[in-house]
């Protein structure tokens, strides 16, 4: 069979999106002065403080916001750290947390007993801090304010924290979606609840400017010719995080800094190192603060010394699959093939994701031709079903459209049309998982109403679920984002098989 040949068409469409518009060249709200980006061509321009601008530092314990506040603390004389306490949760210990031994190890007396060994060795590493991993943070954000002789503030936001991100996240997951918290952390923590602390606090004080840094590796920008604030990629494609800030508000751009966007992980890394920063050789978090590393400061410089990564393997992350199930009530199902043979059982529907290898044995199984792995393809509430089907790349994990729900721009309004212009040129491209690459393309955007639009591709998706997010890309201007509602299936046959068929085989999500 002949496939058609791949056409690359290159549109002469050119859209006026960030041309002038009725704003004045350098309008007088932007107080700071300009600062040149890699060359003069660029149409951005890095807004830079001025001296007597307070400067509040957003920071985590981790390397990447205490990199930031020594940038900023060796150049401004108004600078202060404020830490989160969005969760005080004791940590649960490495050896409370029953991991199964695979069947091949337990076998096997030598590789068991270095198992536990190493096992032992974590839990001694964990015992080190000791202490939940709020504080642990809190210190290492005392201690770096400390040696940067700046105030550090401690701001307790456990309760909009829990009500709305992570009720709502252990709600989501209950019906068998996928949420995202970083982005509501972003959207209505960081960006939100505390943004909105921090203007009171500077206004309080007197401030004449003000400005909120946090250590995301994107890049808050303005446009030299429309003054607009503008969110965009920064130079680190790896570590990009404009996916999880595409629907913060995009007045708030206007005192946000985001020094980070010119430097890669590895030279932060680096530099921290030669900085001397106290926090150089912590290993990353999750991004989730209730699945944090356990890892001492101690082996985290070790492994970086000889080269090793520090993954949850080897520092002690709690399981997410485990912390869920302290907060879900199980409610076993079954598990079954996309022709309804009942091929295992699953402690919920929240225990997979759409397009996750099952773990089902990848032979073959009654009633069915292929060959596995086998794939989550589809959740089913109603009859509390796991719809699994053969390969990575099978028809059923693609789709050809979806409808975003609560969609958030961050272009002005009178903009939005050519936004829609851009897209029937295909100018435009989708991530509907953080980081996917390649980006799919847009065929067409459709304004559904009520904050609604439905994104058409050009080809197909694969492996969307309800709940991920949608954001939307102008080349490396992000336009917005908005909440995964429902997809729309490249193949459109009905996966309803007319009975259920038992097979005798056991398995687990």
């Amino acid at each position: 069979m002949r496939y058609p040949r791949l056409r690359i068409y290159r549109s002469v469409f050119r859209s006026d999106l960030f041309a002038p518009s009725c704003l004045p060249r350098n309008p007088p709200q932007f107080r700071c002065q300009f600062a040149r980006y890699s060359h003069d061509s660029s149409p951005y321009a890095d807004p830079v403080p001025s001296p007597d601008d307070s400067i509040f530092v957003a920071m985590s314990g981790g390397v990447d916001s205490s990199f930031v506040a020594h940038l900023l603390a060796s150049k401004y004389t108004n600078v202060t750290g404020v830490y989160m306490a969005n969760w005080t949760q004791q940590r649960t210990p490495r050896h409370e947390i029953k991991r199964p031994i695979s069947h091949r190890m337990s076998k096997n007396p030598e590789q068991l007993r270095q198992y536990r060994e190493k096992e032992e060795q974590r839990n001694k590493d964990a015992m080190e801090i000791g202490v939940s991993c709020t504080e642990t943070e809190w210190n290492d954000v005392c201690g770096v304010c400390q040696d940067l002789k700046i105030p550090a503030i401690r701001v307790n936001l456990e309760k909009e924290y829990w009500t709305d991100v992570f009720q709502p996240m252990i709600d989501r997951y209950s019906i068998g979606r996928t949420p995202n918290p970083d982005v509501d952390c972003n959207r209505y923590i960081k960006f939100g609840k505390l943004y909105d602390i921090i203007e009171n606090t500077a206004n309080q004080h007197g401030a004449s400017k003000w400005w909120l840094a946090t250590g995301h590796y994107a890049r808050a920008a303005i446009h030299k010719e429309t003054g607009r604030t503008h969110l965009l990629k920064p130079k680190d494609q790896i570590k990009d995080q404009t996916f999880y800030l595409a629907t913060v508000l995009r007045s708030r751009l206007d005192n946000v800094l985001f020094p980070m966007h010119q430097y890669t992980k590895k030279e932060v890394r680096e530099l921290a190192i030669k900085m001397k920063i106290r926090t150089a050789y912590k290993p990353d978090s999750q991004g989730l603060c209730f699945v944090q590393p356990t890892v001492s400061a101690k082996a985290a410089k070790q492994a970086f010394r000889e080269g090793r990564k520090i993954s949850s393997s080897t520092s002690g992350y709690r399981h997410f699959r485990d912390f869920l199930s302290e907060y879900i009530p199980e409610k076993e199902g079954h598990i079954v093939t996309y022709k309804g043979v009942v091929v295992g059982k699953h402690p919920g529907l929240w225990s997979a994701t759409i397009g996750q290898r099952n773990g089902i044995t990848p032979g073959k199984i009654k009633g069915h031709e292929e060959d596995g792995p086998w794939y989550v393809i589809e959740k089913r509430q109603e009859t509390n079903e796991i719809v699994i089907a053969p390969g990575r790349n099978n028809r059923w994990l693609s789709s050809s459209a979806m409808t975003c729900a609560e969609w958030s721009w961050l272009v002005d309004d009178e903009k939005i049309s050519e936004v829609y212009e851009l897209a029937k040129h295909g100018q435009l491209t989708v991530r509907c998982r953080p980081l996917q690459n390649p980006m799919i393309t847009i065929k067409q955007i459709e304004d559904l109403g009520n904050g609604n639009i439905r994104l058409e591709f050009i080809g197909s998706a694969h492996g969307i679920a309800q709940d991920q997010y949608g954001v939307l890309y102008y080349r490396d201007i992000v336009l917005g984002g908005g909440r995964t509602e429902s997809i729309e299936l490249a193949y459109r046959e009905n996966l309803q098989p007319a009975e259920t068929e038992q097979e005798p085989h056991s398995g687990v999500a």
